[in-house]
């Protein structure tokens, strides 16, 4: 009996490395570039160009974890004023795959929103951000991500309506590429 326990622990000892190797192989990590065009809901407002760049690490098939930084660009408004907003974000990423190369994104997180305006005290605020979209891989290394993301810029945008002061969101809608390694 001491020699079949012995066999089992022993078994375990050695199984047990090589089950988390395999685990950790299956978890990759990612970074990525985006393009496209950003808005904030405040009348006025035009669109601007937003970049971003992120990083990743997949957990599983189904779940992984995401810190980016946007740069949702300049956008210019009379009287020589001048709003410039980013933001920093970690998100959880759940994916469902349609197929082997393609499949669906949602992420949810928080974003540190910053703010600046020419003449204007810079504002910063921490808020819900999520985003839908779609991801392509052309093989296990490459692909390309498809995206509609929003910021809650807080209370760092705000103007009244009536008795309500109304908070606004940066939307960004963008197109990517993602490197996995």
């Amino acid at each position: 009996m001491k020699q079949i326990a012995a066999v089992a622990l022993l078994s375990a000892f050695i199984a047990a490395p090589v089950a988390a190797q395999d685990m950790l192989a299956a978890q990759d990590m990612y970074i990525g570039v985006n393009v496209g065009s950003a808005q904030i809901d405040v009348p006025g407002y035009d669109a601007s160009t937003a970049l971003s760049v992120l990083g990743g690490y997949t957990i599983n098939s189904n779940f992984a974890v995401e810190v980016a930084f946007v740069n949702f660009g300049s956008v210019d408004l009379p009287l020589s004023t001048t709003v410039d907003s980013s933001a920093l974000s970690i998100s959880g990423v759940g994916s469902y795959p349609l197929n082997d190369e393609a499949f669906l994104i949602g992420k949810l997180g928080l974003a540190s929103t910053n703010l600046k305006q020419t003449n204007v005290p810079s504002e910063s605020n921490t808020g819900l951000t999520y985003g839908i979209g779609a991801q392509f891989n052309f093989d296990k290394q490459i692909g390309i991500r498809a995206g509609y993301d929003v910021y809650k810029v807080g209370n760092v945008v705000t103007y009244q309506v009536g008795d309500a002061v109304v908070t606004e969101d940066e939307t960004v809608m963008s197109l990517g590429a993602i490197y996995t390694f």
